[in-house]
């Protein structure tokens, strides 16, 4: 059984002020439902390369948040992933944070893919 979940629009939030009152920049690029839509969360290096970080679940159906690629990619295609997908998922939620050291401030589990 999965654990309850935050609302979306609350937890969002949480990562934002999170990210913020480390020194980071955080912004919502793309608001997606408050209730249950997915949330993407982009963490610019501020350098052209960024690494897009998804929820997943593990083998007992905890959310745990995996990098996309081993390391940094180009802003450029994570861009362009983020338009095609919210072609056919309007409620997808999109956080940028812009940290040098490429920190996600996530408090869940986090893994490399």
């Amino acid at each position: 059984m999965t654990a309850p979940q935050l609302k979306s629009s609350i937890w969002a939030d949480a990562l934002i002020r999170r990210a913020r009152l480390a020194g980071a920049f955080a912004y919502v690029c793309h608001h997606g439902d408050d209730t249950a839509g997915m949330v993407a969360i982009k963490v610019s290096h501020m350098n052209g390369c960024a690494v897009l970080w998804l929820p997943e679940r593990d083998e007992h159906y905890n959310r745990i948040w995996v990098a996309q690629s081993p390391e940094p990619q180009s802003e450029e295609d994570i861009d362009n992933w983020i338009r095609q997908t919210r072609k056919h998922d309007p409620d997808l939620w999109v956080i940028e944070i812009e940290d040098k050291k490429g920190r996600p401030f996530l408090l869940e589990n986090e893994r490399a893919s």
